[in-house]
């Protein structure tokens, strides 16, 4: 892998990065500000594919800028909207907003200090928030892969929360090894626990991976305790009933978004929304109107706001146009 880059290191003229936030298989993550929008803060993450071969690896870069144009369309409140794709000699890096606010891991963190965990009041706004968002990317046909309490952030702004590692140099180079199947190895995306069977043991994903995620995330805040603590083995179930009672419909709606197979798991976020409300059976058309929840952890439909505070959710318009690529000297 490459040299880090320094901090205080001017990078493409414009960016100046203020600290490396995180490394992984696919590159590293750096907190950095954009000197053409006055010092503002954002997020550089860098492309580097454990491909030696100078071929693949071209190809690798080509597939790179053209998943960019994908991430590009995603114009939504609770993602971080993605800038541009840029070149620095031959390393890529994509530039996203930097969401200022915990995680929803450092909260419940905090919560555990003093014995405490989130309520279903709590993560029942948690999935109505969150849904739309889910709904909204998988009509674009994008997955996220990696859910999880590291993975969201209470954005201080607005109390809303913004799924973040998204559309970042994982998904993308989980597209490039996809399509390089035949030369390179094929990486497995998400944490163990907040994934389902077909994703861990074959890569396999669709929108019901996101949503057993989804799931996996709000029951570890209600509880305070890890997948593999929860999960049955033996039976092959989530047993969650030994540290937390559900209300129905969530308890039920819960078990059915971690099935263990995708079939036997809600087809949509739209369903699984439909199903908050009441129809477990999820055959009706879904209602447009923005559901919200009483101090009881009730859905309502209406004009109001959520109870406990949180700002209603909304979903925007998208946006189709081709990223802004930079070419910055070596």
């Amino acid at each position: 892998m490459s040299t880090p880059w320094e901090t205080g290191t001017p990078l493409g003229e414009r960016y100046n990065v203020l600290r490396e936030l995180g490394e992984g298989g696919f590159g590293r993550t750096y907190l950095a500000e954009d000197l053409h929008r006055f010092n503002e803060p954002c997020v550089l993450k860098e492309f580097v594919p454990q491909i030696e071969e100078p071929g693949l690896l071209a190809k690798a870069h080509e597939l790179f800028e053209r998943e960019a144009q994908v991430l590009y369309q995603l114009q939504h409140t609770q993602i971080p909207k993605f800038r541009e794709l840029m070149r620095e000699g031959e390393q890529l890096f994509l530039v996203q907003d930097y969401v200022e606010g915990p995680t929803y891991r450092s909260l419940l963190q905090s919560r555990q200090g003093y014995g405490g965990y989130f309520s279903e009041t709590e993560i029942t706004q948690l999935l109505y928030q969150l849904l739309p968002v889910l709904d909204y990317i998988h009509n674009l046909d994008i997955i996220h892969r990696d859910i999880s309490p590291e993975n969201l952030i209470l954005r201080a702004q607005d109390g809303l929360p913004v799924l973040i590692d998204f559309g970042s140099v994982k998904q993308i180079v989980a597209t490039v090894e996809q399509e390089l199947s035949a030369e390179v190895n094929k990486t497995r995306i998400g944490k163990a626990g907040y994934v389902p069977p077909e994703q861990f043991q074959s890569g396999s994903v669709d929108a019901t991976s996101d949503l057993y995620g989804l799931a996996a995330t709000v029951v570890v805040l209600a509880t305070g305790k890890e997948p593999q603590e929860l999960f049955d083995i033996y039976e092959g179930v989530w047993n969650w009933e030994r540290f937390v009672t559900f209300g129905e419909p969530l308890n039920q709606v819960l078990k059915k978004m971690l099935a263990p197979s995708s079939v036997q798991r809600y087809s949509s976020a739209a369903a699984v929304m439909q199903a908050l409300q009441g129809d477990l059976s999820g055959d009706r058309e879904p209602s447009a109107t923005p559901v919200y929840v009483d101090d009881n952890g009730s859905a309502a439909d209406g004009n109001g706001v959520y109870s406990t505070g949180a700002t209603q959710v909304v979903s925007p318009d998208s946006a189709a146009t081709e990223p802004p690529l930079a070419a910055a000297s070596p």
